[in-house]
């Protein structure tokens, strides 16, 4: 009975949180709490994603309907004449007659989608066509020396990667063709100077995120980039439209110590710190790669113990591990021989799943993952980062489908399990959080369960109000839900 009262009253007391939208200011200094926003910033160049450019604004990234295409160059799309007019202005009339030409010939229509070649020709654009090109992005806090001159390239190491060079030289030669008779661009397009301009965007670029959490397109932000790599971030960025906002998900002393990740947190340190060192040419050494316990942590294996439900902490490269803290069992030769063919089995079928992922052949991915899930979950944890980043996969296929009681049934269990071993923190957790309610509403009837699962959004709504803040789209996207929730 008292079990009962307890529920209800928490229910209540949580559900009668109003959440308000409205401003919110960027401190210029720390120290930071939890939820400050640190930083905005305007791109000093940004694309479109090739995917949705007939979809979105390729300028202000709102989805609208009756985009309008470019009369021009008919290759960019617009919401209105006032999105097109800024665009002409910052870069689009030198865009404009070079994608009208390219047009014209297969053979050079088909660069144009490769985000990193339009990013490179805006970058030439710019320098060759704006006076204002070395002066720092349109933001807050300005800081003074990050400029597109200034910014970190790299040349050196990728100069002497073959296939790097091989990119580069064909983007040479492709700007060549498609440059001629629109300007002087000779002295950007020699290699050692494209390719300092290619460094500088490669090294420092970011992937632009939509409300909805899908890929909206590629961005320069020249004070965003300036804040280094953690694989456990105190920080987190959001968009609205092109606009970067940065905030702090833990306290941070300073803005020096701010640290966002470059990486999906899914991986092991290995493969982390090797991905960091090619794409960045860097060694990581914060605290999760520094934690010999971390990738023990993040690979559970189920206590061969009859009763136990505790996990058995494996290195995932070793195969070390100490008795289960539970019932004292250990992991013998044949649970290790088993967790190796997983973990070979699981590359195998992770790489054919990012073959159908190209086509977007859902039904395909969905067979795969669940396929994996099932091998993974008959050894591994469910607390195991490989199970979950398998459940996560399965769960999003799912409601991609529209097979919603399977999505429901996997966003449950995760819901549960990811903050465990991920950052409770995060914009991941949260689109899982309100994934769980809303396909739970569509599968359950039970005006108890339903109201049980408006809880769990409830925690959506505390993470996005931290992560992106109460003036963003993506607030503005779960608190419409949730205001009609706590109205019906």
């Amino acid at each position: 009975m008292s079990s009962t009262v307890e529920s209800s009253t928490t229910f209540v007391h949580v559900w009668d949180t109003e959440f308000p939208a409205g401003p919110v200011d960027t401190k210029m200094h720390g120290p930071y709490q939890r939820g400050d926003r640190l930083l905005y910033e305007k791109p000093w160049i940004f694309v479109v994603s090739e995917k949705l450019r007939e979809q979105i604004c390729n300028h202000c990234f709102q989805r609208e309907k009756g985009l309008k295409r470019c009369t021009g160059c008919a290759f960019s799309w617009y919401c209105g004449k006032s999105c097109q007019k800024t665009s002409w202005k910052s870069v689009h009339k030198h865009e404009c007659p070079v994608f009208k030409k390219a047009l014209q010939d297969e053979e050079l229509t088909i660069p144009l989608g490769i985000e990193t070649v339009r990013l490179c020709l805006q970058a030439l654009i710019r320098v060759k066509n704006d006076p204002n090109w070395r002066d720092p992005s349109e933001g807050f806090p300005i800081l003074p020396h990050r400029t597109f001159p200034n910014l970190m390239s790299h040349w050196e190491e990728i100069k002497v990667d073959k296939k790097e060079v091989d990119f580069i030289d064909l983007m040479s030669n492709y700007f060549h063709k498609v440059l001629k008779g629109l300007g002087d661009y000779e002295d950007l397009l020699e290699l050692e100077s494209l390719g300092t301009i290619y460094g500088k965007i490669r090294i420092n670029n970011m992937t632009i995120f939509g409300t909805y959490g899908d890929k909206l397109g590629v961005g320069l932000y020249l004070s965003g980039s300036a804040i280094d790599h953690a694989c456990l971030p105190n920080a987190c960025p959001s968009f609205s439209g092109t606009l970067i906002n940065i905030h702090a998900t833990e306290s941070v002393d300073c803005f020096d110590n701010v640290r966002l990740s470059y990486l999906d947190q899914i991986y092991f340190s290995v493969p982390r710190r090797e991905m960091l060192k090619k794409r960045y040419y860097f060694d990581c050494f914060c605290r999760a790669c520094s934690d010999e316990n971390m990738d023990q942590r993040m690979n559970g294996i189920r206590c061969p113990g009859k009763t136990c439900s505790n996990a058995i902490l494996m290195n995932p490269y070793s195969f070390e591990s100490d008795p289960c803290s539970g019932c004292g069992c250990v992991a013998n030769k044949v649970l290790k021989d088993q967790v190796t063919d997983l973990l070979k089995r699981g590359r195998e079928i992770q790489a054919m799943m990012s073959e159908a992922k190209k086509t977007d052949n859902h039904p395909r991915v969905l067979d795969l993952a669940e396929t994996l899930h099932r091998d993974l979950s008959k050894v591994f944890h469910d607390t195991n980062s490989l199970v979950i980043s398998t459940a996560l996969q399965v769960a999003s296929s799912a409601d991609v489908l529209g097979q919603f009681d399977k999505a429901f049934t996997y966003f449950s269990s995760l819901r549960l399990t990811y903050p465990k071993v991920f950052p409770f923190w995060s914009f991941q957790n949260a689109e899982i959080l309100m994934k769980c309610t809303t396909r739970g509403l569509l599968v359950k009837t039970n005006q108890k369960d339903q109201r049980a699962l408006l809880i769990h959004f409830v925690e959506a709504m505390k993470i996005v109000t931290v992560c992106a803040g109460r003036d963003s789209p993506t607030f503005a996207y779960y608190k419409k839900f949730y205001d009609d929730c706590r109205e019906s």
